[in-house]
């Protein structure tokens, strides 16, 4: 992933060093939080997870994450 502190140019270790250690999502690094459905699939193989976009426009982009089950973990719990 890379940190674009402004559209189109790279962030620098300089502007690295700037963002707080523990950065607002949205206000310092530009993230828009959204909210996915999370679907259990369960094939022959391990359970997985799918996470699919609430938004129609992105899902009809192929928006959409698959990942194995012991992946993922809530961060809310981890604190």
């Amino acid at each position: 992933m890379v940190y674009e502190s402004s559209p189109g140019r790279n962030a620098s270790r300089n502007d690295w060093r700037r963002v707080p250690d523990d950065p607002d999502l949205e206000r310092d690094l530009d993230y828009e939080l959204d909210d996915w459905e999370v679907v259990r699939t369960r094939d022959s193989g391990p359970d997985r997870l799918m996470f699919l976009p609430a938004d129609e426009e992105m899902l009809r982009d192929e928006a959409f994450v698959l990942a194995d089950d012991d992946a993922v973990c809530n961060l809310e719990h981890q604190l």
